[in-house]
This record gives structure tokens, C-alpha cells and sequence, in this order.
């Protein structure tokens, strides 16, 4: 397939500005999800898109938007759609696009240089000991000549409400 001498190429291109990323809500052909676009000499279009994750869930979405808009072209006779997942360097490229130039937030313990360390002590139900080993883990950092801060975070209800009062009965 040709994808620059068909007639039909420009319009594809305008139909396919006119599908929006389900997710980021802009047109994939601005976000740099358009591959390629070709067009055999019967008017059958075959699109590549690429999608930002191979598991994107909104992978049925975009075939089905952009089958659509191209279908709805005058002379195309058959859409095929191929999705592709971008690279890192594509990725990267459209979230610098998202974020409008803006630099990326630095994280101060994620530094290489940073003399801080961020320990999680965590599990899925009460009673287990964490508080313990949090103690014990301070404990021994002191004890290494390291200084340690411990925070403790409330749990999140395992139940979304609490056990019904027993009944009188």
C-alpha cells in the first residue's frame, strides 16, 4: 500500500482527526497515534494505531471509532485497522505533549543523591504485626547510627460498613 499517492489519504487523515482518544480526549491524529495509512487501488484502507500500553482497554473503542470515521469516506471500500503500541520514546514524546512543556515534578527521595530512604511496612489485615517490626526496624537504624521517622497511616476498613449490633431476640 501507498501511503502517499492515493487521493484518499488526505481525507482519511481529516476523518481520523475527528476521533478522539476515549481516555485522553483529544484526536489521535494530534496525539501521534496515527502510524500509517494506506490505501489499495480498489479503496480498501488499512490504518495503524498505535495505542500508548499493549493493554489499553479501550483498545475495542478505537478500532471501532476509527473503522467508522474512515468507512464514512467517499470511495473507501473496506477498513482494516491495525493497533500497534508506541515505543518508549513515542510515549514519552506525547506526555511531554500533554504536559504543555511544563517540566517533569521531581521527586527529592527518588534522587540518587538523597541521603533519604522511604521504608512501607504494610499488609492486607490487623493484628499481624506491623507496628512490631516498624519499632524493631527503627530500633535498629538508631542503633546503626541512622536517624528514623515513623508514621503510622490508618487502615482502610477491610468491610465497607461495620458489622450489624447482634438482634434482641
Amino acid at each position: 500500500m501507498s501511503t502517499s499517492e492515493h487521493p484518499l489519504v488526505p481525507q482519511i487523515r481529516q476523518a481520523l482527526h475527528r476521533v478522539d482518544d476515549p481516555e485522553i480526549r483529544r484526536p489521535i491524529t494530534d496525539l501521534g497515534m496515527v502510524d500509517d495509512i494506506g490505501v489499495d487501488a480498489d479503496g480498501r484502507a488499512r490504518i495503524r494505531v498505535l495505542l500508548t500500553v499493549a493493554g489499553c482497554p479501550m483498545r475495542d473503542t478505537l478500532r471501532r471509532d476509527v473503522t467508522a470515521a474512515v468507512g464514512g469516506v467517499p470511495g473507501v471500500a473496506a477498513v482494516e485497522v491495525d493497533l500497534g503500541v508506541m515505543s518508549d520514546e513515542q510515549r514519552a514524546a506525547l506526555r511531554d505533549l500533554l504536559k504543555g512543556g511544563q517540566p517533569e515534578r521531581e521527586i527529592p527521595f527518588a534522587r540518587s543523591d538523597s541521603l533519604t530512604q522511604v521504608i512501607a511496612v504494610a499488609s492486607g489485615k490487623g493484628g499481624v504485626g506491623k507496628s512490631s517490626v516498624t519499632v524493631n526496624l527503627a530500633r535498629a537504624l538508631a542503633a546503626a547510627g541512622r536517624t528514623s521517622m515513623v508514621t503510622r497511616c490508618p487502615p482502610c476498613s477491610a468491610s465497607p460498613t461495620p458489622d450489624p449490633p447482634p438482634s434482641k431476640t
